[in-house]
């Protein structure tokens, strides 16, 4: 149904989509741990030339072999056939080759990540193979770290097709040999509270030629980011091929170089010389680049052109350019753009087509990401999901904006009953917005006052599926099956007002442009107060118990958690994941960030009472909740706050994930599937014990029970009785 309305000048049309989702039977399975395991992830989807079918990458944990694995699919967007064509240890990079019926991605056959032809029969043709000679991972002689992935011994890290698929850009690693030598200063400092060797490389960039001849265009060292990431976003000119490297300017600061090789005279050139890196980019119709700007309820869509000049589309109630929707692309004849977009009010992800002065969305009640279109435009395919709905594979019609369902990414998830989720927008005591999802219990009865559980991870709570960035290893639908409500819930929008957008700003940038104690009242403390603005906003209505509250998060969340636990006297028991932010060890590795937030080092006499106001390992006698901390890496800040738990005689456990190998960690995002079962498992029984005074005798964790008694009992008096002396 169109339903044209005019926005400043700009014609808006909401398009309704007509997905027919697989109705669960209302007596269907009840989420177990084993369906929180095996939720897929979809990587990266790519369409046929004809838009007749596709290819899409899932990884699914599989506890026998214990091992996270990638599976290639390959759908018929017309009859919904699926095939998997290809199954390997990881592959990613999926992308259609021009002018041919095949496709290319990036695909570790067991002889390390290398670049290789994939036909729609699910043939796999080497293209590229290089020898890996560098690893991306936790694990000893790693280049890079890893978070969501174990050791990936790398050849090939990244290419780019030629928009005639007939020239090849790519880029693989060489690693260096160890060498033994005395290290000084910022080489040594550089090494503080790493548990693994770094590893040495170079990443040499080539340019195959269509004759097929390779030639080497410039080599690049271990400090160049965007190279070894796979960020260096590539950029096809009449005579040029454009990319990005990250070089450091005067002042030490990492900033983004544009070079230009030229095909025909084989020689390179700076193109432009940026100061902020940019990672990403959204071409508009009009020859520029798409974004949104602006502040509150609605964004203004603009398009930047090379001299500066902007043209804007007018304001809607959605943002382009967050790196979790799905990117921008260009018709053949560059008259239509379509951009994916991020709502701003219950958060959700759909498409943006600009044609002329015509603006129209694609979207609706489901989140569309992992798109890709024909050369026109005119098609397309995508991943459609929400928070009750599994992901599955959508066909897309450009034209009048019908969304249509193909096939299933995971049937078995299809059969499990429905929970009942809800989107909510709270205003914390300040009047900041923060929004999320509450999941009410199975069998939510009004009237009855349920424990309730908080997870953050800033802003990932929006319509996506059992989500692993917002959820991490808080198995949130199984909580909600055992009886808790479950809030899902993002910090304050950023782009509220200008106060906060600034304040976010200057931390990103670490600048010193606002005052310390400014930049910790708004992000940091009005966290804390929208956390408990959503849990208050239950409690009034007689939902929640405020008893039996309690909080989680991993990484960016975990600062939230233990701020939050430090801050507030309302939860009872908390989880926090992976992380050791904010605490006074951390500066030497962060102290440009550090001087933005607190001022200046802990042993500065000007910044101490800003670290003594935040920092939670000096404010961990306030604590009126007890704390588990399940770490992938036993970070110094991390530990430190554990020891002030003990010390302040706080309810605190610390529990080490390890890896695969004893040369390998386990990663920020949990790999591997027996710890993400354990790692479940021990939240639900320590959430369980502490909001519910409840024991599980076949808990993995039951052993610990007696060692919790025994906190329990040597836990302070300050907070009260109900704080820590819940009866069996």
């Amino acid at each position: 149904m169109l339903g044209p309305c005019l926005r400043s000048g700009a014609l808006f049309l909401a398009l309704a989509p007509s997905i027919t989702s697989v109705a669960a039977d209302e007596d269907g399975h009840r989420w177990t741990l084993i369906d929180q395991l095996t939720v897929p992830e979809v990587r990266a989807l790519a369409l046929s030339a004809d838009g007749r079918s596709v290819l899409y990458v899932a990884r699914i944990a599989d506890p026998n072999s214990d091992r996270t694995t990638a599976q290639l699919r390959h759908i018929n967007l017309r009859t919904g056939d699926t095939r998997d064509i290809l199954n390997a240890g990881w592959i990613d990079q999926l992308a259609r080759i021009p002018g041919t019926d095949d496709w290319s991605a990036r695909v570790d056959m067991g002889e390390g990540v290398q670049l290789y032809r994939i036909s729609g029969s699910g043939m796999a043709t080497p293209l590229v193979v290089h020898p890996p000679t560098a690893v991306f991972g936790d694990a000893e002689g790693a280049v890079y770290p890893g978070y969501g992935h174990g050791p990936l011994a790398t050849g090939v890290r990244a290419y780019s097709w030629s928009p005639d698929g007939r020239w090849l850009w790519y880029v693989v690693l060489d690693g260096a040999p160890f060498r033994s030598a005395i290290r000084y200063d910022d080489a040594v400092t550089i090494e503080r509270g790493r548990r693994r060797a770094w590893g040495q490389a170079t990443a040499s960039i080539f340019l195959r030629r269509p004759d097929g001849q390779d030639i080497l265009i410039a080599k690049r060292p271990r400090s160049d980011r965007l190279t070894f990431f796979g960020h260096s976003f590539v950029q096809w000119k009449a005579d040029e091929v454009r990319f990005n490297v990250m070089e450091t300017d005067g002042d030490g600061q990492p900033k983004r170089v544009t070079l230009g090789w030229s095909k025909t005279h084989e020689r390179m050139r700076v193109v432009n010389d940026a100061v902020r890196p940019a990672y990403w980019r959204l071409p508009g119709p009009r020859g520029g680049v798409l974004s949104s700007k602006g502040f509150g309820e609605t964004r203004d869509l603009v398009e930047t052109q090379s001299n500066g000049k902007l043209h804007s589309y007018g304001r809607f109630p959605f943002a382009v350019g967050d790196a979790r929707a799905t990117g921008g692309f260009l018709s053949a004849n560059g008259a239509r753009a379509i951009a994916g977009y991020r709502t701003i009010a219950e958060p959700r992800f759909g498409l943006a087509v600009v044609e002329g002065r015509r603006i129209w969305t694609i979207g609706g009640k489901f989140s569309l990401t992992n798109c890709d279109f024909t050369a026109a435009l005119d098609k397309g395919a995508c991943i459609a999901q929400s928070q009750t709905s599994p992901p599955e594979v959508v066909r897309i019609n450009v034209d009048n904006g019908q969304v249509n369902r193909v096939a299933s990414v995971s049937s078995a998830h299809e059969q499990i009953a429905p929970l009942a989720v809800e989107p909510r927008t709270w205003v914390n005591r300040h009047g900041y917005k923060a929004d999320g999802y509450i999941i009410w219990p199975r069998g939510y009865k009004n009237g009855h006052r349920y424990p309730a559980i908080v997870i953050t991870h800033a802003g990932d709570a929006d319509d996506r599926f059992a989500n692993r960035e917002n959820q991490w290893e808080y198995p949130a639908q199984l909580f909600a099956e055992h009886g808790y409500v479950v809030l899902l819930v993002n910090t304050p929008r950023s782009h509220q007002t200008t106060a906060i957008d600034a304040a976010y700003e200057a931390w990103v940038n670490e600048t010193r442009d606002i005052p310390p104690r400014t930049i910790q009242d708004l992000i940091w403390l009005n966290e804390v107060a929208s956390f408990e603005a959503a849990v208050e906003d239950l409690i009034e209505t007689g939902a929640v118990d405020p008893a039996r509250v309690g909080i989680a998060g991993y990484s960016r969340g975990s600062q939230s958690v233990n701020v939050t636990m430090t801050q507030s006297k309302m939860f009872r028991a908390a989880s926090s994941g992976d992380g050791g932010y904010l605490e006074p060890a951390f500066y030497p590795d962060l102290p440009g960030s550090y001087d933005t937030v607190f001022g200046g080092p802990p042993t500065d006499a000007g910044a101490l009472p800003n670290y003594q106001r935040l920092a939670p390992s000096l404010r961990a006698d306030q604590v009126c909740g007890a704390m588990l901390l399940q770490m992938a890496t036993p970070y110094t800040g991390a530990v430190d706050l554990y020891a002030a738990l003990r010390r302040a005689h706080v309810p605190a456990q610390i529990t080490l994930y390890p890896g695969a190998t004893a040369a390998s960690d386990e990663t920020h995002i949990f790999h591997i599937p027996s710890n993400r079962i354990m790692a479940m498992q021990e939240n639900v029984a320590w959430f369980d014990y502490w909001l519910l005074g409840k024991r599980n005798p076949k808990s993995p964790v039951a052993s610990r029970y007696l060692n919790w008694d025994k906190m329990r009992e040597a836990a302070p008096q300050r907070c009260g009785n109900s704080a820590w002396r819940l009866k069996d």
